[in-house]
């Protein structure tokens, strides 16, 4: 692991990407038979605003210490660090032993009791145990301190009762997408950076 990735200066623009591997094959009457396959992952490229020299030097040289694909990093994605939901600040743990591929995951709640959209669909979560994230796919409401959360893609790594949910700055394990990165200067010496990872499972 190589660090996490400044925060400042923070991006202009977010491309969130799900990739979802799949087979295909187009039969002769022309109909298509798709299978999914596992290893989703995200990715997405970032954007940062015309840097100065010293505004640029500590994403300079943390995108350099990673010897393109080889380093490993945390990044916290600005618009999705937080739940869009009511959910704030609560200790969420998983309240049964969740095998892999499970995509309904059970969650419970001491600090209250219910709670209306406490996690809404969209919003990305990790569990304690493993570093792959995951996205809610319908909005959860907590009754009685549990609360039923339908995610995607389904568990890589089995979760065990009393593992704590991340859903406050959620930071995504990854890497660079490739080995060359380009940092182009202008004629007003502003620095201009587009930055392009991948999920790192």
């Amino acid at each position: 692991m190589s660090g996490t990735l400044p925060s400042t200066p923070g991006f202009v623009s977010l491309n969130l990407s799900s990739n979802n591997p799949t087979q295909t094959t187009r039969a002769a009457n022309g109909r298509v038979i798709a299978r999914t396959q596992d290893g989703q992952f995200f990715s997405f490229t970032a954007s940062y605003p015309p840097m100065s020299r010293q505004e640029s030097g500590a994403i300079l040289a943390f995108i350099v210490s990673q010897k393109g694909q080889a380093g490993s990093f945390t990044a916290v994605l600005p618009e999705y660090s937080t739940t869009a939901g009511a959910l704030t600040g609560q200790a969420i743990t998983t309240g049964n032993n969740e095998a892999v591929g499970a995509t309904s995951i059970q969650l419970v709640s001491g600090a209250i009791s219910t709670l209306a959209k406490a996690l809404k669909a969209g919003d990305l979560v990790k569990f304690s145990n493993h570093s792959k994230v995951y996205m809610v796919m319908a909005d959860v409401d907590i009754g009685s301190g549990t609360a039923d959360m339908t995610i995607e893609p389904g568990l890589i790594v089995a979760t065990n009762s009393g593992a704590t949910l991340d859903y406050i700055d959620v930071q995504m394990t990854c890497k660079l997408s490739n080995d060359a990165q380009e940092f182009t200067t202008s004629t007003s010496n502003l620095l201009r950076y587009e930055l392009d990872v991948i999920e790192d499972l």
